[in-house]
């Protein structure tokens, strides 16, 4: 359980959960089912609304991935003593 907690959040430091990471997750596991579902022709899905929720999906993981790389490095400030 811990490690599906430890996806979930943005910061392990902080311990705050990430919106885009939870939306991204649950939006891809309903494109799964979809995809699966048209597959064994239990339902239809049309080609629209699926390629709007992979990209949906995409987007939300994509957005916080760039947000963890782009985050500045913490750097250890120095001072000079004349």
């Amino acid at each position: 359980m811990k490690f599906v907690k430890d996806i979930l959040k943005e910061d392990l430091n902080d311990g705050k959960y990430s919106s885009k990471k939870t939306m991204g997750i649950i939006s891809g596991i309903l494109v799964c089912v979809a995809f699966i579902g048209d597959g064994f022709n239990f339902f239809s899905v049309n080609e629209t609304l699926f390629d709007s929720m992979l990209i949906f999906s995409a987007t939300m993981l994509g957005v916080s991935t760039i947000k963890a790389f782009a985050k500045p490095a913490e750097s250890k400030k120095t001072t000079l003593h004349g």
